[in-house]
């Protein structure tokens, strides 16, 4: 049996296992739980729904960034995404954020969750 386990609390898809059927609950830890999916199921591209525990795809997200200075500012966030560049990450409490660069260069911003959102790498461009 092939089963996605995932969070309870967020919908995030943690990881795809294939083990007998009576093993499956083993496989759960706490505030984890499963559904059945078929071989070859991308979790990458799917959460787990909690209002009606359907497997939905993540949706893309349409984060904007602008540069000022060594200052890169992200809109169109939801809060609790996590964001990285160049060793310095933080989570979003509201929809904008904002990184800070030490010198001018191009730089790779990850944006990672909610779990309904696909993860996403920016590549931005600071001039100083």
């Amino acid at each position: 049996m092939i089963v996605a386990i995932y969070c309870e609390l967020t919908g995030a898809i943690l990881r795809v296992t294939d083990c007998p059927e009576d093993h499956v609950e083993m496989q759960c830890g706490e505030h984890e739980d499963y559904v059945e999916v078929e071989a070859g199921f991308d979790d990458a591209a799917h959460y787990v729904d909690l209002a009606d525990g359907q497997i939905k795809p993540k949706q893309h997200r349409d984060a904007q960034v602008a540069v000022e200075g060594l200052t890169a500012t992200i809109t169109g966030l939801e809060p609790g995404t996590l964001l990285a560049m160049d060793g310095q990450q933080m989570v979003t409490t509201s929809d904008s954020a904002q990184l800070d660069a030490d010198v001018p260069g191009t730089y790779q911003i990850q944006l990672v969750g909610p779990a309904w959102r696909l993860d996403e790498t920016l590549e931005v461009a600071i001039d100083g």
